[in-house]
């Protein structure tokens, strides 16, 4: 790569910018399709074979690819709606509560009304390019965004963004680059997964043959108990909002979300944990889990939890994770603490803690890389999207 002046956005036609790129906008480019939902009264239009996306899906999404959502449409459902079948390679930009989750459909598929969705014409545009660059604007369209009830990006908003467009080639190399780090962000990812189901199945070839509802049949030294008597929650001292993050910061900022991750502050941490002390992470409202051995600071309804009593957090993450699920946009830690658990005998817990020791920690060495590498992705992004830095081609 080369450098090369940037340009600015409050001046787009600055000459700064590569003489070969061309000052265009994104609907002079691409078409853009709104989604649509069918009648919801309608049960004949709903459980089909056509996959229909919605902001929630994205919103626990991690891969730059989708194929399905967690509802479908019958073939009557898309023709008795303004829904439309999108080619596969459509890119998907949720327009609305929340604005800026992106996504490339892997497949023909839908969406709700939540999306303008881009078909990139591919004699001059780049599926994957024009998808980095919606990531890279999705911050300055949820600006230009405006609404009476919500905040909404319009069709006519999102056909009027200025961009600068490289020539096809260099479209096609600046999307090589950075899809170079989401497919091994995507790689470690998959092994994570493989590793967290190695552990759960392990788990309940230990635990799962019994029931708290037949307290009689457990092993001697075994109970039904809450997990409020094996593990201790640890307060935040403080909790972050949107006015702390700093994209050159280095303390890491937990999150509610599918990854865990907010961003990056330039605070010092708010809690500590190493990898001699780890700790466990429940989100209150999305119940997601995390196991976490690095020092972090956190939002609102991060609640951090150790065990006590000779109950370790290699043991308590494989025991506690998935037992409350989400139900509503609620607090769920009351939930956590009334739940009844089967609680095996410290030797038992301390035996199963020295399989579960190792996996974790691969799965953390992994997200420490997927971390470095979403990092270096995200400073490549505007610098390659402007031009600044220039791909040999």
């Amino acid at each position: 790569v080369e450098s090369a002046p940037s340009p600015t956005y409050s001046n787009i036609s600055s000459p700064t910018y590569p003489q070969d790129w061309q000052e265009t906008t994104l609907g002079e480019v691409c078409e853009i399709k709104s989604g649509s939902t069918p009648s919801t009264k309608e049960e004949s239009f709903w459980g089909g074979e056509i996959s229909w996306i919605t902001p929630k899906d994205l919103s626990n999404y991690n891969s730059v690819y989708i194929s399905r959502g967690e509802k479908s449409i019958t073939a009557e459902g898309l023709k008795n709606s303004s829904a439309q079948l999108l080619p596969k390679d459509t890119i998907l930009f949720s327009s609305r509560a929340p604005i800026g989750y992106v996504a490339i459909a892997r497949n023909e598929l839908t969406t709700n009304q939540g999306f303008k969705n881009l078909v990139c014409d591919e004699k001059n545009s780049h599926f994957r390019f024009f998808y980095y660059l919606l990531k890279e604007k999705s911050d300055h369209i949820e600006k230009l965004s405006s609404g009476s009830t919500f905040s909404e990006a319009s069709a006519s908003l999102m056909k009027s963004i200025p961009i600068l467009l490289p020539p096809l080639p260099e479209q096609k190399a600046i999307a090589s680059v950075l899809s170079s780090f989401d497919d091994k962000i995507e790689l470690l990812r998959e092994q994570n997964k493989t590793l967290e189901e190695m552990g759960q199945t392990i788990f309940k070839e230990w635990f799962s043959k019994y029931s708290a509802d037949n307290p009689d049949d457990l092993p001697e030294g075994w109970r039904v108990g809450k997990i409020t008597e094996i593990i201790i929650r640890e307060p935040v001292s403080y909790k972050c909002d949107k006015k702390d993050l700093d994209y050159k910061g280095k303390t890491p900022i937990i999150d509610q979300g599918s990854n865990g991750l907010y961003g990056y502050t330039s605070r010092e941490p708010d809690f500590i944990a190493t990898k001699e002390n780890p700790v466990i992470v429940f989100t209150n409202h999305t119940c997601n889990y995390w196991f976490i051995d690095y020092p972090f600071c956190a939002i609102q309804n991060v609640l951090p939890y150790r065990g006590k009593n000779g109950y370790d957090e290699y043991f308590l993450y494989f025991m506690t994770k998935g037992s409350i699920t989400f139900i509503e946009y609620k607090g769920h830690w009351p939930d956590f603490e009334a739940k009844d658990f089967i609680i095996p005998s410290v030797e038992i817990a301390q035996d199963f803690s020295k399989i579960a020791k190792p996996i974790l920690e691969k799965i953390s060495d992994n997200n420490s890389q997927i971390q470095s590498l979403a990092r270096s992705r995200d400073e490549f992004l505007p610098k390659l999207m402007s031009g600044q830095v220039r791909v040999s081609l």
